[in-house]
Parts: structure tokens; sequence; C-alpha cells
């Protein structure tokens, strides 16, 4: 009598994760060159951080602020919401004026005082191109 037979399990492949996407679709152009980065060094007095979200072939851009455990996919699915509900104010830099800090300025005092007034109002906006 010999010992039982001994079964060898299969090994199986391991996929790797699914990783988040980071480059989406431009809802002005329709391009998928939208990208969004988050500034986790500014943040504001309600402990927010920056979220600049910018289109490399139609020169879409907003900034806006968003709460820290957001990741890119989720500032692109609240950008998304208010740009066709149209409660975001956005701006269309041209290839020049993408590097010019005088253009984010502008934006920035903008949507500072919209932020304001939403607070105080409710939620009004408008979008300006």
């Amino acid at each position: 009598m010999g010992r039982r037979r001994k079964r060898y399990k299969k090994i199986q492949l391991l996929r790797p994760p699914r990783r988040l996407p980071t480059i989406f679709e431009c809802p002005n152009c329709g391009a998928r060159m939208l990208s969004v980065e988050l500034d986790k060094k500014q943040k504001n007095d309600r402990g927010e951080i920056l979220a600049k979200v910018k289109c490399g072939h139609c020169g879409l851009y907003t900034e806006m602020w968003v709460p820290q455990i957001f990741q890119a996919v989720d500032v692109y699915s609240k950008f998304l919401d208010a740009y066709l509900e149209g409660t975001i104010e956005y701006k269309i830099l041209k290839a020049e004026e993408s590097t010019s800090s005088q253009a984010l300025e502008e934006l920035m005092a903008a949507s500072k005082t919209t932020i304001e007034g939403e607070e105080e109002e409710g939620t009004e906006g408008g979008k300006t191109s």
C-alpha cells in the first residue's frame, strides 16, 4: 500500500489591479486630453485642496476646491457635473496665455468671489469664456 497521491494546485495568474485613469475626455471639445492636477500644498480655511482641471487641446481651464480625500476621478466627475449644469466658471486659455501667471491670477480671483458668493446666496454660477 502506498501513500495517497498528492494533488497539485493550478497556479492562477495574478492580474495587476486596475488603475484609475488620469487623463479624461474634455466636455468642451471631446478630445481625450483633459488632465486633473491636485495641489495638496494649497489649502483653504475649510481644509480643502486646490484642483486644477485643464484641457491640452482646447485650453479649457478651471480651478476648484475639493475635499482632501478626492482623487483625480472624483474631481473630474464633480467638474463634469458642474460644467453640464452651467454652475462653474471656466476659462478658455489660448496657447500663449496658458503659461501666463496673470491669467491664472485673474481666474483665482474670480473663483474666490464665486465661492464666497455661493456660501452667502446659495448656488449661483455662470460661465465666462
